[in-house]
């Protein structure tokens, strides 16, 4: 439905620390990741503008002891990956869920992102884009009240 928007919650790899693994380092910057369960190997250097909270800041593997190798956060509170270009093919197809929507006892949506739906239900899109997407600072409470309206219910997830 929409383009897919990162809130950067770190959610993503704060447990994928135990799959997506460092394997080696080849220089100050270089190394080689390893995904444990289908072997893919890749070489990838850190991001020149990640470079200092790389060196520095280890603070999130010391709370999360499963998280990625790469993983560091930023100032303002949000999480980056410092090899983000080069990132193994499952990072890339990773897909978070900030959201599921349900009707009638069934799922007919996931909620990516802040605001990016994914869906067959057309009635729910336009329900969607109306009311969420053209008004992006609405609250959970003021999205779960205007789905509820039209017989949707919804379940967050925190990380938002």
């Amino acid at each position: 439905m929409s383009c897919f928007e990162c809130t950067q919650c770190g959610l993503c790899c704060l447990g994928i620390g135990e799959i997506v693994k460092m394997d080696r380092q080849i220089s100050k910057y270089g190394f080689y990741i390893k995904n444990e369960v289908v072997g893919e190997t890749k070489a990838v250097l850190v991001t020149p503008e990640y470079r200092d909270i790389f060196d520095n800041d280890h603070s999130i593997q010391d709370e999360h002891t499963s998280a990625c190798f790469f993983v560091r956060k930023r100032a303002d509170g949000k999480y980056v990956c410092t090899v983000h270009p080069g990132r193994l093919f499952i990072c890339k197809d990773y897909h978070c869920c900030a959201a599921r929507i349900s009707k009638n006892g069934e799922e007919v949506a996931r909620v990516k992102g802040k605001v990016s739906l994914v869906t067959q239900d057309e009635d729910l899109k336009n329900i969607w884009l109306d009311g969420v997407q053209k008004q992006p600072d609405r609250s959970r409470e003021e999205i779960t009240a205007l789905l509820r309206g039209h017989g949707y219910s919804v379940l967050f997830y925190d990380g938002e």
